[in-house]
């Protein structure tokens, strides 16, 4: 009997919490890491969606022990963006903080914190819809190539105007029929940024769907395998802190092309509905650290098609 009462509060003490969750989203330490990480959204973005203040995020975030670097701290960093000839707003979007932040480190470091008066690539309205509405470019792509940050460019595609291509504002089937997404997942080895890319959705939104139908998730990054990142059979292997940032700079230096057969990010999008993909020519796991397989010598451009003659699917790499 008092096993049974046990188990019964356990499952009581369970769904309160989820409800919990449910009316305050940004309780959930796995949707808070996803926008975070995952999608990159800052904490004000973050807020705007889950319905709450930034400030009510940042402490949420600090609850779950769920932190990013903070560049700003770093003087080579904000030496080399005052270079460029970035005002102390723009640093501040590039490094998703605020201006007196980077006010004070400015200063901390005897950097000159006068105001400076210049164009940037992405204050024009002409090259933002070159990239973004004409090349078809995500705007983290965008960023890649006028070298800024993402939340720089999403502040810019504003404030000229340009209509976004937003999410799909529905839950698309497949994410809501357990096999079809299991089978996007884990047989095809699709990341959660791929399945969103492909159903026009965000990751979180797919990464809320693999939790709601009890799919084992990845880490952040993960690369499932032994050896190889489509293997099914092996444990999910972390591609680093400086994986998106490196995927990023391989795109930009191989001119959004795959370097097999040559056809473009957009062109790409047109016959896939997703980006091009960026391939590890020698695996992760052969290195001591992931970092140290996002160098770029490493790294190569390639379509989803040739990426599969590559490495194909389901395949052992050590067979």
């Amino acid at each position: 009997m008092e096993s049974t009462c046990h188990v019964r509060h356990e499952t009581l003490r369970t769904i309160g919490a989820s409800t919990v969750t449910g009316k305050n989203p940004w309780r959930d330490a796995d949707r808070l890491r996803s926008l975070y990480i995952e999608d990159d959204l800052t904490t004000t973005k973050i807020g705007e969606t889950l319905g709450c203040s930034r400030k009510t995020i940042e402490n949420w975030l600090k609850k779950h022990g769920i932190e990013k670097s903070q560049p700003w701290k770093s003087e080579d960093r904000l030496r080399s963006l005052r270079q460029k000839g970035m005002s102390q707003s723009d640093i501040a979007d590039e490094l998703d903080c605020s201006q007196g932040i980077v006010h004070v480190w400015l200063r901390r470091f005897g950097i000159d914190t006068s105001r400076i008066r210049t164009d940037q690539p992405w204050h024009d309205e002409e090259t933002l819809r070159r990239l973004y509405v004409e090349s078809g470019l995500t705007m983290a792509e965008v960023a890649t190539e006028l070298d800024c940050s993402r939340q720089t460019i999403e502040k810019w595609i504003h404030r000229h105007d340009i209509e976004t291509r937003t999410y799909n504002p529905e839950t698309p089937a497949e994410l809501q029929t357990e096999s079809k997404l299991r089978s996007m997942y884990l047989t095809d080895g699709m990341s959660t940024y791929e399945i969103a890319e492909r159903l026009e959705c965000a990751p979180s939104t797919v990464h809320g769907w693999l939790g709601h139908h009890e799919i084992e998730t990845r880490s952040v990054g993960s690369q499932p395998g032994e050896l190889h990142h489509r293997w099914k059979g092996g444990v999910d292997e972390y591609y680093g802190d400086n994986w998106m940032c490196q995927r990023r700079k391989a795109l930009r230096r191989d001119d959004y092309e795959c370097q097999r057969c040559g056809i473009t990010q957009s062109e790409h999008r047109d016959q896939t509905d997703i980006g091009l993909d960026v391939h590890h020519q020698r695996p992760i796991r052969t290195f001591q650290s992931p970092e140290s397989a996002n160098t770029l010598d490493n790294l190569m451009t390639l379509c989803r098609s040739c990426h599969n003659t590559v490495e194909p699917p389901n395949t052992k790499q050590n067979d």
